[in-house]
């Protein structure tokens, strides 16, 4: 007698249902992959049926595809049009109108389209959190900890430290600083590279009372939770 393994069957049909995805779209696992911001790996893993899709992943390539995330964790299912009614199968096509109408035709415009309601949602949570608890907003710390401890995962996660130090690079700035012979002879003595680097150099002729200034060009730091704008320190 002959036993069928159902786990096996329903992972083999979520299998056959990740290749079938690529298919339509016309892509290598690679470009896949970078499509969904996952490794290759992942993706192989996948259709082979060495590990299942979470229905975490599951939603991000709805997301980014446009195709239902159930039909994804659904066992032999057909691919289907995500936010349609009625229900439409999924195609290249659909896949080309979904990305022209949500995302926009260049990174630049996914940006400028997605930034937005981002940012009024992430106002909404800091709002909510800081309801009703005196001056340091109650829950309001937990929850911007808990930002910025996400955008040092999604730098690492995603493997983007490369391309926000180049972002960064074109928020070069200039930061002009005037003080006192006294303050500036004082910063060379507790911190002469910071002095060295405005370029501080001591004229012996000055008083102490009189003032000097000097500018510097400077470009953001990487810290989440603050300002990274040109200028801002």
């Amino acid at each position: 007698m002959f036993y069928i393994d159902t786990n096996m069957t329903t992972t083999l049909n979520k299998t056959k249902t990740i290749r079938e995805l690529r298919r339509i779209l016309g892509q290598t696992q690679s470009e896949f992959a970078a499509l969904i911001g996952a490794s290759k790996d992942t993706v192989a893993s996948w259709e082979t049926g060495r590990n299942p899709v979470s229905a975490a992943l599951a939603r991000r390539i709805a997301l980014v595809t446009g195709v239902d995330e159930r039909s994804l964790l659904k066992p032999g299912g057909e691919l289907m049009v995500r936010l349609t009614h009625p229900r439409r199968r999924y195609t290249v096509e659909e896949f080309g109108r979904y990305r022209k109408q949500f995302w926009g035709a260049s990174g630049e415009e996914c940006v400028r389209r997605q930034w937005r309601p981002c940012a009024d949602t992430l106002e909404l949570v800091f709002l909510a959190a800081a309801k009703g608890a005196g001056v340091t907003g109650g829950r309001l710390p937990g929850v911007v900890d808990s930002f910025i401890q996400w955008c040092r995962q999604a730098r690492e996660e995603f493997q983007l430290g490369p391309a926000i130090e180049a972002e960064l690079a074109t928020r070069r700035g200039t930061l002009e600083l005037t003080h006192s012979y006294r303050q500036w002879r004082e910063m060379a003595k507790d911190d002469p590279g910071m002095a060295r680097k405005l370029g501080f150099k001591d004229n012996p002729k000055r008083g102490d009372g009189e003032s000097l200034s000097l500018k510097m060009e400077t470009v953001p730091e990487w810290m989440p939770g603050t300002s990274m704008r040109a200028g801002r320190r």
